[in-house]
């Protein structure tokens, strides 16, 4: 009887865990500059039952990380700073990328050349943090294309 419900238990258990594996990052990378700072691309699918939000993201590596927006105004690229965090409504994929949102990394101590990687959290309302380690390059890593 208690070898029942033991192992009723654990299958309980590795249902709620998968429940928590609703947002997936990929295609991770990062450009640094020479001034310390550096942006953090990726691609984030909500696969979840609900709405979800990235709040914020964190790294060790840098002294602030924000998340930013590039907006323009006038024919002028500008990059402001998004205080409600980026909405990920369910079933859905948003791509971070040059020219529109990404993360900024500013105050990076590190000497990071191409390559190196970069340890980042990802916190979002609705779910677990997700850690991250994008690489280092000068542009996007180039997709594979399955014909």
């Amino acid at each position: 009887m208690i070898k029942k419900v033991i192992l009723f238990s654990l299958i309980l258990l590795m249902g709620l865990n998968s429940v928590h594996a609703k947002i997936i990052v990929k295609d991770e990378w990062a450009r640094v500059t020479p001034s310390g700072s550096g942006s953090v691309y990726m691609t984030i699918e909500n696969n979840g039952d609900q709405d979800d939000n990235l709040t914020s993201a964190i790294s060790d590596e840098a002294e602030m990380t924000m998340i930013h927006q590039t907006v323009r105004e006038k024919n002028i690229a500008k990059m402001i700073h998004v205080m409600g965090g980026i909405d990920l409504p369910k079933g859905k994929r948003i791509k971070l990328e040059p020219g529109g949102y990404h993360l900024m990394l500013m105050g990076i101590e590190k000497n990071l050349t191409l390559n190196d990687r970069i340890r980042i959290t990802l916190s979002f309302k609705n779910n677990e943090n997700i850690e991250i380690s994008p690489i280092i390059k000068i542009r996007p890593p180039k997709m594979h294309k399955h014909e």
